[in-house]
C-alpha cells in the first residue's frame, strides 16, 4: 500500500514539475544537477518518521493522462544564424564560396600529377588522343566544371553528343568554350589526391581515399560560409551507384535503391546542407567520442557537435530516433523530436500493450522526454522533448478537417528539408550514369551540393530571384566570361548560342539597325532585356525593338538596355 502510494506521489510531483516551471532555465539546472536530464529525486518519511529510499521520477516512464498539462519549455536558443561571408551577390560569387581557391588548385595539382604518372613511360598509340594532353590550369577546371553544371539543364543521353555537328542535336555554346577531346582528357585524368603518399594504417578513411581531402575541404565551406536556424534535420541521402564496391547500399524507399549513402543534416527551412557523413560500412568516420553508441546515434551526434549546447531542435525519422540519443542531446541543450521504433530500447514498457481506435492517443513522460502514439491509418510512434499529447485541427489534401497530434504536424513541417535538397539536386543533375570511377561520381555529387547551397543563399538575399534552371545556366555564363579558355581550346568557326553568349561583358559592341527582311523593310524582334524583366501586374514584358548587336546576335532597346545588357552578369 505504501508503494503505491509512493508511485502515485511521483507521477503528481512530475507533473508539477512540468506545469508549474516558470522557466526555463529552471528545467536546465535540474537538468544538470542530475544523473539524467529531469531527473527529480524525492524523499518521503514513513509513519515511524524513518526516512525511505529516494525514488527517481526520470528513471520511470508515467503515462499522461490529460493533455493540458504545458508542455516542456524549449532550450534558449543562442546560435546566430545567417550568411557569415560575404560576397557581391552574383551567382558566380556564391558558389566560390565553396568552390574556393584552394578547391580548385589541389584539383588543378592532383590532375597534372597524375596525368604526369599515367604517361611516364608508357607507350602511347600512335594516333591516342593522349599525346594531346596538355596540363591543365585553374581557369581549365573552371571551364570543365561549367560545363559539366550545364550539362544538368541540358541532358543528353551520350556525353559526346555536346560536341555533334547533327543540327538535330547540336549545341553550339560546348564547342565553342572547350573542344570534345580537351573535355575528354580532363575527364580521364581528373584526381583529387596524390596516390604515392597514401598510407592505409595511418588515413583517417582509408576506402575515402581517392576524395577524402577535397571532401573535407567542401564540407568545412559549407560549415564556415553558413549557420543554420534553430530547426534542422537529421536524414540519410543516396546518391545512385551500381559499380563494384564494397559499401554500395540497398535501401528500398529510395528512387535509386543502390547507391552510395550519407548521413546529411540540413536546415529545416531551407534545405541549405550544412554537414554530411559518407557512409562506408564499419570504417565510416564518425566522431572517435561516440564510438560507444551505435551507428544511427554515433551519425546524428556527429553531424550536429558543433551545434551542441546552443538550443537547436532536431528533427529524425525512426532510424536515428531513441531513448538513447534524446537523452544525450538533452544533457547538451538540445531538443529534438521524430518518429520512432515502439520496440527500441527503453522505451516505455506498455508502449504496444493497448490497442488503439483510430484518432485515439496515448502518451508517457519521462523528465523532458514524452513517447506518443498515435492510431491513424497505422500506429505512428512520436519521441520529443518539446511537445506533450495535445492535438490540433488541420486540413488534409482532400479538404477533411481532421485531428493530428501537434508533434506530428510539426515533424510533417520540418522532415522533408533533405528530401528536398534530393529532389531539387536530380531536376539538374551534374552526376552521369556513364561515371564509372566512384570518386568522380562523389565529386560531382559534391558539385551539386555545392550548386544548391549556392542557389539557397542567392534566394535568401535577392530582391528577385531567378528560378533554379535560369541560375545555373547563368552560372555557367559567368564562369566562361570570368575564366575565358584560350583560343585553342574551341573549336574554329564556332560562335555562342542565341541565349548565351560568354563574350557579351567584353569586347566592343555597337547597336545597328535590324537588317531588312523578304517581308519587312523595318522588322522588329523582342529585346532580350525587357523580356526578362516583369511588370507591375507581375507578368513579363514585351517589347519590340529595332535595334540589335550584331556581334551577340540579340535584340535590344537602346536605352537603357544596351548598356545592361554588355554590363551586368544577370539581367
Amino acid at each position: 500500500m505504501a508503494s503505491s502510494s509512493r508511485r502515485r506521489l511521483c507521477d503528481q510531483e512530475l507533473l508539477d514539475v512540468l506545469e508549474g516551471s516558470d522557466s526555463e532555465e529552471e528545467l536546465v539546472e535540474e537538468s544538470t544537477d542530475s544523473e539524467v536530464p529531469g531527473d527529480l529525486s524525492s524523499e518521503s518519511e514513513s509513519s515511524d518518521g524513518e526516512t525511505e529510499e529516494p525514488v527517481s521520477v526520470a528513471r520511470t516512464w508515467c503515462e499522461l493522462e490529460s493533455p493540458t498539462q504545458a508542455p516542456p519549455p524549449r532550450f534558449p536558443f543562442t546560435g546566430a544564424p545567417g550568411q557569415k561571408i560575404a560576397c557581391d551577390h552574383s551567382p558566380l560569387s556564391y558558389l566560390e564560396l565553396f568552390l574556393t581557391d584552394e578547391v580548385i588548385r589541389k584539383i588543378v595539382e592532383e590532375t597534372n600529377r597524375y596525368a604526369a604518372q599515367q604517361q611516364e613511360g608508357a607507350s602511347l598509340p600512335r594516333f591516342s588522343r593522349a599525346r594531346k594532353w596538355e596540363p591543365v590550369t585553374c581557369d581549365d577546371i573552371w571551364v570543365f566544371l561549367g560545363l559539366i553544371i550545364l550539362q544538368g539543364v541540358v541532358g543528353k543521353p551520350l556525353q559526346k553528343w555536346y560536341w555533334t555537328t547533327n543540327k538535330i542535336l547540336s549545341t553550339p555554346f560546348f564547342g565553342s568554350v572547350m573542344s570534345e577531346p580537351r573535355f575528354t582528357l580532363i575527364m580521364k585524368y581528373l584526381h583529387f589526391s596524390n596516390n604515392d603518399e597514401f598510407d592505409e594504417a595511418t588515413h583517417p578513411a582509408p576506402k575515402l581515399k581517392k576524395i577524402w581531402e577535397i571532401y573535407q575541404l567542401i564540407v568545412a565551406n559549407f560549415k564556415a560560409v553558413y549557420v543554420p536556424d534553430r530547426d534542422i534535420t537529421v536524414d540519410e541521402s543516396l546518391m545512385a551507384y551500381k559499380g563494384r564496391l564494397s559499401w554500395v547500399q540497398f535501401i528500398a524507399s529510395k528512387r535509386a535503391r543502390f547507391g552510395v549513402k550519407s548521413f546529411m543534416l540540413c536546415e529545416a527551412k531551407t534545405g541549405y546542407i550544412w554537414n554530411s557523413v559518407i557512409y562506408t560500412g564499419k570504417g565510416t568516420k564518425f566522431a572517435p567520442q561516440y564510438r560507444e553508441f551505435g551507428c544511427a546515434t554515433s551519425s546524428v551526434l556527429t553531424l550536429i557537435e558543433p551545434l551542441l549546447d546552443q538550443g537547436y531542435c532536431l528533427t529524425t525519422d525512426n532510424f536515428y530516433s531513441s531513448p538513447e540519443l534524446f537523452e544525450h542531446l538533452i544533457q547538451h541543450k538540445t531538443d529534438a523530436y521524430g518518429t520512432v521504433r515502439a520496440n527500441r530500447r527503453n522505451m516505455p514498457s506498455a508502449f504496444t500493450a493497448r490497442k488503439l481506435k483510430k484518432g485515439e492517443v496515448v502518451a508517457w513522460q519521462k523528465g523532458k522526454m514524452m513517447a506518443l502514439r498515435w492510431r491513424d491509418k497505422r500506429d505512428v510512434c512520436i519521441l520529443s522533448t518539446v511537445h506533450n499529447s495535445e492535438t490540433a485541427r488541420t486540413t488534409t489534401r482532400s479538404r477533411q478537417e481532421v485531428e493530428k497530434p501537434k508533434a506530428v504536424l510539426d515533424y510533417n513541417k520540418t522532415m522533408g528539408s533533405v528530401d528536398r535538397a534530393d529532389g531539387a539536386m536530380s531536376f539538374y543533375p551534374a552526376v552521369r550514369k556513364q561515371q564509372r570511377k566512384y570518386y568522380k561520381k562523389i565529386f560531382r555529387h559534391l558539385l551539386e551540393q555545392c550548386l544548391w547551397n549556392s542557389y539557397v543563399l542567392y534566394k535568401q538575399n535577392s530582391d528577385s530571384p531567378v528560378p533554379h534552371h535560369d541560375f545555373i545556366w547563368k552560372l555557367t555564363e559567368a564562369i566562361c566570361v570570368k575564366h575565358p579558355p584560350p583560343e585553342s581550346a574551341a573549336r574554329p568557326g564556332r560562335r555562342a548560342s542565341y541565349v548565351v553568349n560568354p563574350t557579351r561583358l567584353s569586347g566592343r559592341h555597337f547597336a545597328e539597325h535590324l537588317p531588312p527582311t523578304a517581308l519587312k523593310q523595318a522588322p522588329t524582334r523582342r529585346c532580350v532585356v525587357c523580356c526578362n524583366k516583369k511588370g507591375k501586374d507581375g507578368k513579363k514584358i514585351r517589347k519590340e525593338t529595332r535595334f540589335y548587336c550584331p556581334d551577340c546576335d540579340v535584340a535590344l532597346c537602346i536605352i537603357p538596355c544596351f548598356k545592361e545588357y554588355h554590363t551586368k552578369e544577370v539581367f
